[in-house]
């Protein structure tokens, strides 16, 4: 039988902050990136170019502690209070671009980790509604929450052996591709769709087709609510 054990995530691993960018660092353009709380997105995928921010790439080397790479693992340290939707949400970090990726301030950074675990595991793992809803009891604040150091790493997980948790870990991957690959295939199906009724009737709006309008009730003198007749 394979063996789960109890871990609070500061046994296992350990946080850094980012730093506090300020807006008047922002410049046009450039390879260097500040990844904010907004990068993170609802769903738990990690955007980069959501709402893009570019800083000097002198930041690069200036800030170089604060450098994320390609995997490394985020966690949204503060929302907006009522409906928080990222508070506590992880997300990996991946770039096709390989740009410089600066991390700022309210976003931590998953570090230092044991031996004996396994980063996409992991995020798996703090993605959970139980662990989520930790983090939203934990939350203080009145406009916008806030988690601190100690509330993220005081979580606690169930974790089982390594080879386990990349067993699991391939299994959820699998099953978030197939999720991905259905949502773009509705989205096309819906694309196929309007164009298909636009090529059929044209736009309801501008008319191109010079259909004749009519108003509804020059075509039927009764609508029917659908309420049950009074016997």
């Amino acid at each position: 039988m394979i063996k789960w054990v109890d871990k609070k995530l500061g046994e296992m691993c350990d946080l850094q902050n980012g730093y506090a960018f300020k807006s008047k660092d922002y410049v046009d353009s450039s390879s260097t990136l500040n990844i904010r709380m907004s990068n993170i997105r609802p769903s738990g995928k990690f955007d980069a170019d959501h709402n893009i921010k570019y800083l000097p790439d002198s930041y690069a080397t200036k800030y170089q502690k604060f450098l994320l790479s390609e995997g490394d693992l985020l966690v949204a340290m503060t929302d907006m209070a009522g409906d928080p939707k990222i508070l506590g949400l992880p997300t990996i970090v991946k770039d096709k671009q390989k740009r410089g990726m600066l991390l700022n301030q309210r976003v931590g950074k998953l570090c230092d980790f044991s031996s004996d675990i396994y980063k996409p595991f992991l995020c798996y793992m703090l993605a959970s509604p139980s662990i989520i809803n930790f983090y939203k009891g934990k939350g203080a604040g009145q406009l916008q929450i806030n988690l601190s150091k100690e509330d993220i790493l005081s979580a606690k997980l169930k974790i089982p052996p390594l080879p386990e948790q990349k067993r699991i870990a391939a299994i959820l991957d699998k099953a978030d591709e197939l999720r991905q690959k259905r949502r773009q295939a509705i989205e096309k199906l819906d694309e196929l769709l309007q164009a298909t009724f636009l090529d059929m009737f044209g736009d309801p709006v501008t008319n191109p087709k010079g259909w004749e309008v009519k108003v509804l009730n020059e075509l039927s003198e009764k609508i029917h609510s659908g309420s049950t007749p009074k016997e």
